[in-house]
């Protein structure tokens, strides 16, 4: 229940992303909240991770590839985006081993495996019971999605990573979204035309147009954070940055040309007093 857009500009020189601050718990809480913290995950320097779904799965996802990637020293976007794929599939099949394996076959299947059994060989009598945990293994979804979006040498980057545990390059679109506003989002970006050759104000109006159609879908909270990826480094937009691009939006809603040009003095200006300090 949220919303995370992520979408490349200036011929890959920079990522825009978005994101509200809605978070989800799962069983047995089910609730959703807004806190004042931010779903902007940065993995490495110049790469963030954005999450839908169970926050706290997500949150033991990312960090177990942070915790990988330390170790590794990874810089391209394909390996840290493959890492967390990898740990996706590790943590699910975790979770299959405690809310399958283990309910339906309890301690002794777990002192058989000990003993160097394996699941068919101890359902050989049973194939119905085999049957049935298969089923469930096969339907046992997370509800994690994730953007892994940076920028490296090769260039600016988005990949996708979702059940079971796969992973989808999606530079060529340009953008991506997750999350239950992820349609109305997509559908904005596809609407206003945008490609990897967009500038970075435009795309920053573009990516906010987009966050705020989201806001129509159940569970999408309606504050708003953006950050800007760059070779350097990730940077979030400050308060009148945010503000600009609000003004900007209610321009184009009024149908009035939204004044860009202004939106990027200030976007400059906040850079700029930023490399500063």
């Amino acid at each position: 229940m949220t919303i995370c857009i992520a979408a490349i500009c200036d011929s890959g020189e920079h990522v825009v992303v978005a994101v509200d601050r809605m978070f989800t718990l799962g069983p047995p809480l089910n609730i959703e909240f807004e806190p004042p913290l931010s779903k902007i995950e940065q993995i490495s320097p110049t790469c963030v991770a954005l999450a839908a779904g169970n926050s706290a799965f997500a949150q033991e996802i990312i960090t177990r590839a942070r915790a990988k990637l330390e170790k590794s020293r990874a810089i391209q976007i394909m390996e840290i985006s493959t890492s967390v794929k990898d740990e996706y599939a590790r943590f699910r099949d975790e979770k299959v081993e405690e809310h399958v394996i283990r309910m339906n076959l309890g301690q002794d299947f777990l002192t058989f495996r000990e003993k160097g059994g394996f699941l068919p060989g101890y359902l050989q009598q049973q194939p119905m019971i085999y049957q049935q945990i298969l089923i469930q293994t096969n339907q046992f979804n997370l509800t994690v999605e994730l953007i892994i979006a940076g920028c490296d040498t090769a260039g600016s980057h988005i990949f996708y990573v979702g059940h079971p545990g796969t992973l989808f390059n999606l530079d060529k679109l340009g953008y991506n979204a997750v999350g239950t506003g992820a349609v109305h989002a997509v559908t904005s970006l596809s609407l206003g035309g945008h490609t990897p050759k967009a500038s970075l104000v435009n795309t920053l109006a573009s990516v906010y147009t987009a966050k705020r159609a989201a806001e129509v879908a159940p569970g999408v909270g309606k504050e708003t954070e953006v950050a800007v990826i760059s070779k350097a480094d990730v940077w979030v937009c400050t308060s009148p940055v945010v503000k600009g691009l609000e003004k900007a939006f209610e321009e184009r809603v009024q149908r009035a040309a939204p004044n860009l040009d202004e939106l990027g003095r200030v976007y400059g200006e906040q850079r700029n007093a930023a490399a500063v300090h």
